[in-house]
């Protein structure tokens, strides 16, 4: 089953040496929903770390790992794009963030 919930809002949260993580989670980036509902939040791991399994909570929020050099990125497209969602696939654990339709050549650069 894939899960989706639309991003309205966002906030940051950079951390040092987060015992939680085991010591190798360096970010949060919280997502909210409509009506500043927590939808989940995006964990920022180093690098050099295997990244833990994509998860749902019991509350339908998702949580998505990814790597500290996507988090330039991740903040990029969530400031700059809209719709913005992220999804998890629920059987194989493949999550993403997602953007709607826009029009190719949208005067923007090349990346």
């Amino acid at each position: 089953m894939i899960v989706s919930h639309k991003v309205e809002s966002y906030s940051l949260q950079i951390v040092s040496n987060y015992a939680g993580g085991g010591g190798y989670q360096m970010g949060f980036v919280y997502l909210y929903g409509q009506s500043q509902e927590y939808i989940g939040h995006l964990a920022i791991i180093k690098d050099e770390k295997t990244l833990p399994e994509n998860k749902q909570h019991s509350n339908g929020a998702i949580i998505l790992y990814f790597h500290e050099t996507e988090l330039q990125s991740i903040l990029e497209t969530l400031r700059s794009e809209s719709p913005v969602s992220i999804k998890l696939n629920t059987s194989s654990k493949w999550g993403s963030i997602e953007t709607g339709k826009e029009t190719v050549g949208n005067g923007e650069l090349a990346a």
